[in-house]
Formats: C-alpha cells, structure tokens, sequence
C-alpha cells in the first residue's frame, strides 16, 4: 500500500507527506548529533518498536532524509545512519519546533516520569549556534543534566555533539536539573536566575565559561524577542 498523501500543491503539504508520521522527526533529532548504529537508535527511541523503526529508516532513506554507510572506525566495519545535506537542513528546521514546544506545551510535563537524554538538548544548542559559533574558541562543555551526561564540541567555529562524558578532561562543566533547563527554555527562568539560584552550576576555563554564557544569554533573548 502505498503512502497517503495530503494531494496539496504546497510545501507545508509535501513536507508532512515526508515526517508527518509519528516517530520520524524524533528520529531525524537522534540523528542530528551525529551518525548512530542500528541499536543506538532503538535505545535512544524506546517504545518505537523494531519493525516500526525499520519502516521509518527505509521510507526516510527512500526520501533521501538519512543515508546509510560504513563506519570503518568501529568494530566489524559498522553500518551506521546518519542525515543527508537535505536531513540536516530538516534536523535544523525543527528547532524553532522543539523551542515552542518547550515555550508552550511543557507545562505539565514530569521530568521524573519521563525520559530525558542531555544530548537532545545540546543537539537543539548546536543547530542553533552554528552559524555564529566563535570562530577562536577550542573548547569541551560537559553537561550533566540529572542522571544523563552529554558533550558539547566548538572549535573552530564548529560546533559537534557526543553522549556521555568527554574521554578527555572537560574544559567546562555544566550542572543542572531537566526541569531548570526547561524553564529556562519556556522563558520561565531566566539564564541570570538560574545561575544566582544555583539551579544552574558553570565551572571552568573562564574564558570558555564566558563564551558559552554569551551564546546561551543570546540565544534565549532570541526566543524571548520571537
């Protein structure tokens, strides 16, 4: 059976015919920091299903969204997923998506029933921030938020995201609870509050504790002004 259609002559329209279905933009958000094996992804989106993640994978390869390719500095020569140039322009895309999402539909969420991974968020950070990255900046940020741990790369102008703890020693480290991070980005919290509250804990190199202060402060002022 092939795929419905909304049979629209719109953008929007052809758009949703691609991600409208559930799962898929998560999908395309795990991929947005970087190429992920089979079984990263199942971890990742627990409660997809197996079948129902192998149908999103192979419709979103038909549409040219993510490719699939050989990892050769992985054990086994993995095969890995990752996004197209048109994925990350989509993975780009749904950050202004995810930020209203925060703004306006998280009021009742429980960060203690649900399931948070600090890597979502520094994959949000850094589509945003890459156009304007500093350009004389080389620098690790280490984020733990509640029990999960993720890492934020800029160097050179290029921002890049990995999970976990950084194999090196963290230029940076960022302390704080999933709901903090929430409200500062609902707007409900201010970046000032947060850290004269000790809800949000930055410690390191002064330097590249400023740098990312600057770029978080512009970029909620951003979302505030929107």
């Amino acid at each position: 059976m092939g795929r419905r259609s909304y049979g629209q002559f719109c953008g929007l329209a052809h758009a949703l015919d691609v991600v409208g279905e559930r799962w898929t933009l998560l999908l395309v958000r795990e991929l947005g920091s970087g190429p992920k094996r089979y079984t990263e992804l199942a971890e990742a989106l627990a409660g997809i299903g197996t079948s129902l993640l192998a149908t999103r994978v192979r419709q979103l390869e038909a549409d040219g969204v993510i490719q699939r390719r050989l990892a050769l500095d992985q054990p086994g020569s993995t095969v890995v997923y990752e996004l197209s140039e048109a994925g990350r322009e989509l993975a780009a895309a749904i950050v202004p998506l995810a930020m209203w999402g925060a703004r306006h539909q998280m009021v009742e969420a429980d960060a203690d029933c649900e399931l948070f991974r600090a890597e979502w968020l520094l994959t949000f950070l850094a589509a945003d921030m890459r156009e304007d990255a500093p350009k004389d900046l080389d620098a690790v940020y280490e984020f733990n938020i509640d029990d999960s741990c993720a890492c934020l790369r800029i160097r050179g102008g290029r921002v890049s995201v990995r999970p976990g703890k950084s194999p090196t020693p963290s230029d940076v480290t960022v302390q704080a609870a999933a709901p903090t991070v929430a409200a500062l980005v609902g707007q409900k919290l201010t970046l000032a509050e947060a850290v004269d509250d000790g809800l949000l804990d930055i410690n390191g190199d002064p330097t590249a504790v400023a740098a990312l202060l600057s770029v978080i402060d512009k970029r909620l002022t951003d979302l505030r002004v929107a």
